[in-house]
């Protein structure tokens, strides 16, 4: 029998030797422990003897508690990533407090099938031991001020004093059920469904004088950082914050950016150009998170100006230097009766000139600037400038806007390019000037049967309008014969032949037949020889009208037909 023992000892050790294997169990191992957190640590060493250590080498570490040596955790945990040192560290983080019993922990090496022997156990004496070697006049409650993620499951336990009796452990003034774990130490599991107030909620035992304080949140959820430039010296870093964390301004998220602590989320910082990576971290006590940005600041730059504006032109001023050698674009907008928007560009671009505006009118500009090459987004807009533009001579199409009919009317702003002083009148060898807000002159001098060429001139500040020109024809043969026509919905269609002297059209005027008044008229193109006829001052029933219908000349217009009727006849008006 002991020949076959020395045998199979021999064949063993054959076999390991064989397989290159030297197993041996963990040395220097080391227990911390940290009650904020509740978390475990363990650091080791391989055997300093051992020749070689295997590439496949796992440690197996176990947790049980120290009273009844009943397992709470294990896990294997696999060293290859730290062979070259040797040195390993594991962690784990307790749901029971650790103050409410005692925690053993133990290794042992393992690969394949062979094991080496476990470690001696170590051990983190909980609070309980001590209310057998001093007198405790109240419970305890543990652990202390914890800051525990809404929706998780957290763990309290109560430990009493000797002879002391659970009566009951409640949170937020609810009464919990309770688990008894050793001697004088009972434990809650509680759900955390919402989070607390803005202080924090009340877990006790036996009494609302002894027990502790629980703060429920959320960890950051901040997002979205972009970083940029607006100076190209320093940078700019904002993003969103997301939910409220719902903790206490002592447990309130702190901010780093690149290493360097931050208190809000927009930050300047000083920074050299070029392509950089920033990296924010956000962290709480129930988490860390870290959002990263990549960009060249030169290529994200929205642009501030300042603008100011004289006539049609608007010139700006850089902060800095750096934008003179810049490709740049900008925005102008202007304001008024409505809005337009146009966009310029060039090198350094500090002035433009906006042409097509309305001479003397108010506008009101704003510039918003980018780098044109790497376009990131629009600057802000600058403050409003307002500017009036000067005025100009009255424009080309005052000369068929003076006339209206045989009535002079007043111009459109449009139309005046600024201030009216005057208008100017001559018919004949005659003139006679007229001033705002006089708008019409009745030339009563009909002495001859002969026409009037009568001109109308308009001027401001920067000059005169091209003069608008009408010519009055001559007083027509009374031998003209009238033809009949009746009206219809308040007004006549009329029509007419063709006058082989029209070159410009036809003009047709009216007036009441036996009355005098102010002719109106209206102009026909070439080519047609029907209108509708629709006075403006309304044709009254049962009065009589007289429409002359005369070809456009090169000279005066020439009578070619004309018409009498009534809109609607009345009796007390015959009709001839």
């Amino acid at each position: 029998m002991l020949v076959f023992l020395l045998w199979a000892s021999l064949f063993l050790s054959s076999l390991q030797e064989q397989n290159g294997v030297l197993l041996s169990g963990p040395q220097n191992v080391s227990v911390n422990y940290d009650l904020k957190d509740q978390r475990i640590s363990v650091t080791w060493e391989d055997d300093p003897s051992s020749s070689r250590v295997p590439d496949k080498l796992i440690y197996d570490v176990e947790v049980l508690l120290t009273v009844n040596m009943t397992e709470v955790h294990s896990e294997a945990v696999d060293v290859r990533q730290a062979l070259a040192s040797r040195k390993y560290h594991w962690s784990w983080t307790s749901a029971l407090p650790l103050e409410c019993t005692s925690h053993s922990v133990r290794l042992r090496s393992r690969y394949q099938n062979y094991t080496s022997q476990w470690s001696p156990l170590l051990t983190i004496t909980g609070w309980h031991i001590y209310t057998h070697t001093q007198a405790s006049t109240h419970p305890q409650v543990f652990p202390k001020s914890s800051v525990v993620q809404v929706d998780s499951n957290f763990t309290f336990c109560c430990i009493l004093g000797p002879g002391q009796r659970l009566e009951y452990m409640k949170y937020n003034n609810i009464l919990m059920n309770t688990t008894h774990i050793i001697d004088q130490s009972y434990a809650m599991v509680v759900h955390m469904q919402s989070p607390s107030p803005p202080s924090c909620i009340n877990v006790y035992c036996n009494s609302p004088l002894y027990g502790t304080c629980v703060y429920v949140g959320y960890p950051p959820g901040d997002r979205n950082l972009v970083c940029e430039t607006r100076d190209l010296e320093s940078v700019e870093c904002h993003w969103d914050t997301g939910r409220a964390t719902n903790l206490t301004k002592q447990r309130m998220t702190r901010y780093d950016l690149n290493g360097r602590t931050v208190s809000n989320c927009y930050q300047t910082v000083r920074v050299d150009q070029g392509e950089r990576n920033w990296t924010l971290t956000a962290r709480n006590p129930l988490g860390t998170l870290e959002l990263r940005d990549t960009a060249d600041l030169k290529k994200r730059a929205p642009m501030e100006v300042l603008a100011s504006g004289v006539n049609a032109s608007v010139q700006w001023q850089w902060e800095r230097p750096q934008y003179h050698i810049l490709l740049m674009v900008c925005q102008v907008q202007l304001n008024h009766s409505g809005h337009i928007d146009r966009n310029f560009s060039g090198i350094g671009l500090r002035s433009v000139v906006l042409h097509g505006l309305a001479p003397a009118q108010t506008y009101t500009v704003q510039v918003c600037c980018g780098l044109k090459q790497h376009f990131w987004k629009w600057g802000d807009w600058s403050e409003g400038s307002t500017f009036k533009t000067e005025e100009d001579t009255p424009s080309d199409a005052t000369s068929q806007a003076l006339w209206k009919g045989c009535q002079k009317k007043p111009l459109t702003v449009n139309q005046s390019h600024g201030q009216i002083k005057d208008y100017e009148v001559t018919w004949g060898r005659q003139e006679t000037i007229l001033h705002p807000p006089q708008n019409d002159f009745l030339i009563s001098d009909r002495s001859t049967d002969e026409g009037h060429r009568v001109t109308v001139t308009a001027k401001n500040s920067a000059g005169s309008s091209l003069p608008s020109i009408i010519i009055i024809p001559r007083l027509p043969h009374r031998s003209k014969s009238s033809m009949k026509i009746v009206g219809s919905d308040g007004g006549f269609n009329l029509s007419w032949s063709a006058s082989p002297n029209s070159s410009c059209g036809y003009v047709v005027d009216w007036c009441p037949t036996h009355k005098k008044c102010r002719v109106e008229w209206v102009k026909v193109p070439a080519g047609i020889t029907r209108a509708r006829i629709q006075s403006g001052k309304i044709f009254e029933e049962g009065v009589r009208y007289t429409l002359s219908i005369f070809a456009c000349t090169p000279g005066a217009p020439e009578l070619w037909e004309r018409r009498e009727g009534y809109v609607k006849e009345c009796r007390k008006y015959p009709l001839f």
